[in-house]
């Protein structure tokens, strides 16, 4: 079983990130591996783009740059 990760995040603050469009677990874990908050909701929707398949591939090409660290540093 995967251990449970706690992320310092109330119900009341994971019901208003929801109510807000933000899943804010997932913010919180890819703050946790050091992406700035303005990056990890860009790649938060262009997962959500790519889910839905409407992500264009410059869209799906930054969210990999977002997510791999060296890469990171020249999007910064």
């Amino acid at each position: 079983m995967p251990e449970i990760e706690n992320l310092g995040v109330s119900v009341e603050e994971y019901l208003d990130g929801l109510a807000a469009g933000i899943d804010i677990l997932d913010l919180k874990r890819l703050e946790a591996k050091g992406i700035p908050t303005h990056l990890a909701l860009e790649a938060m929707t262009i997962n959500q783009k790519t889910i839905d398949g409407t992500a264009t591939p410059e869209e799906i090409v930054r969210g990999l740059m977002i997510l791999t660290p060296s890469l990171k540093q020249q999007i910064e």
